[in-house]
């Protein structure tokens, strides 16, 4: 309600202004002219000379006026909606560059201002959680007619989002096959159970598991939506130095790694390239890469992945604060990731702001703004191959780190306003880069 307010004074302000304006301006547009002036042609006053007896009436020759650049106008209303008035599309700015993609969950995706709002705004999208594994398996099934080594799935849960990505013509990241988080402790166990005491299945059952989970996701999205998603989170989240794993792998929470051991990331993207469609790219994804040890750990298991010829990138998630990281450790990351040779995608960018107030909200545009300078420097130069920028979420009200209190972290505010963040990304001039 208090940004609905600001737009409301500013637009008065803006309304009695131009009213001054017209009341000056009318003020001069008589017929009258003092004593020793009169118009040119073009409106303007030029002196007359008085003449004297016997010499002729010329006029005083002027000087014409040297040419000046009109003022470039600098915007000061960042509230704007969508829903009323036509904003630009950041997909359309940035399409010679990366595609501009949006986390997002099913529920928001059918509210229908915000889906003309991402149509509007983006060409790649991403499911919140409607693909993670435990959104498609389907234990009932499983136990009564999966096999051991099978599983059975269900797609309810995102098909009316791919749906909705057939309609109008957006792609789609398939996010995430793989991941110690959101899948379901029984699918490790044997016979699928679920009881305290269950035991872990072996490592062959878990590899045929995994391979078959794969499978089943791959074939249906590439049989039912063919085309659709480009590229896939085969891994997420796997490393995690400290943890007591091999090579600084994540260990004590990953029933991945503690059933099949520490190449199970390799395997994963072994069974992702057996069945991905020849165009989908394979992605490895974590958070808080710009941590030298992490960004270590990633390198080392990227490069291994690469040599084996079944990855095609990395995403970094970027759920930033507004001064941590520094852009030179976020931007250090880029390019080492950028010698890889592996096309990089900013997976679940987001900024942790607590404030609400205008002067955090420009600082928070401005910090997005920098961002996306440092995204167009590094493809210009060369030194990363940047192919997308995915943010977390559509608006504040629907952030995930609302968790933690209230957050201002996105591009939209709860009624679909633009904020300055928003016209940032879009390098816009009144928006400061410092």
């Amino acid at each position: 309600m208090l940004l609905w307010t600001k737009k409301l004074a500013i637009r008065l302000l803006a309304t009695v202004m131009i009213c001054n304006f017209m009341v000056c301006t009318f003020t001069g547009c008589g017929d009258q002219k003092e004593s020793g002036e009169e118009k040119s042609p073009t409106g303007e006053v030029q002196k007359v000379q008085p003449t004297k007896e016997g010499e002729e009436d010329t006029p005083t020759p002027t000087s014409t006026p040297t040419p000046t650049e009109p003022e470039k106008e600098v915007r000061t209303d960042f509230y704007i909606s969508s829903i009323d008035e036509k904003i630009p599309s950041m997909y359309e700015y940035w399409k010679e560059y990366f595609s501009i993609g949006i986390a997002i969950t099913k529920g928001e995706l059918l509210n229908d201002f915000k889906g003309e709002l991402i149509v509007q705004q983006f060409n790649s999208m991403t499911c919140g959680n409607e693909m993670k594994p435990d959104a498609l398996l389907d234990r009932e099934a499983t136990k009564s007619k999966g096999t051991e080594t099978c599983p059975v799935l269900k797609f309810d849960s995102c098909d009316e989002m791919l749906s909705f990505c057939v309609d109008h013509n957006i792609k789609m990241r398939g996010h995430t096959l793989v991941w110690h988080s959101q899948t379901p402790d029984w699918f490790f166990m044997e016979g699928y159970s679920n009881k305290q005491d269950a035991v872990f299945a072996s490592r062959e059952v878990m590899l045929a598991r995994m391979e078959n989970y794969i499978r089943l996701v791959m074939e249906y999205v590439n049989t039912t939506y063919p085309g659709v998603v480009y590229a896939w989170d085969v891994v997420n989240e796997a490393i995690a130095p400290g943890d007591g794993g091999e090579n600084g792998m994540r260990m004590s929470d990953s029933l991945w790694y503690q059933t099949i051991g520490p190449d199970f990331v390799e395997k994963a993207f072994e069974y992702a390239r057996k069945y991905a469609a020849p165009e989908q790219k394979l992605f490895y994804n974590d958070f808080n890469t710009y941590e030298a040890a992490k960004r270590i750990a990633i390198l080392e298991l990227v490069n291994k992945i690469k040599d084996q010829g079944n990855i095609d990138g990395i995403g970094m998630q970027s759920h930033i604060g507004m001064s941590s990281p520094t852009l030179l450790d976020y931007e250090e990351t880029i390019r080492k990731f950028g010698e890889t040779g592996l096309e990089i995608h900013i997976t679940e960018l987001d900024i942790n702001l607590d404030s609400n107030s205008e002067e955090d909200f420009m600082k928070e545009g401005t910090r997005y703004k920098r961002l996306f300078f440092t995204f167009k420097n590094l493809v210009d130069t060369g030194v990363a191959n940047i192919t997308n920028i995915t943010v977390w979420g559509l608006t504040d009200e629907g952030s995930w780190l609302n968790k933690d209190g209230k957050r201002y972290p996105l591009l939209f505010n709860q009624v679909l306003e633009t904020k300055p963040a928003f016209w940032g990304i879009l390098m816009d001039e009144g928006i400061p880069l410092y």
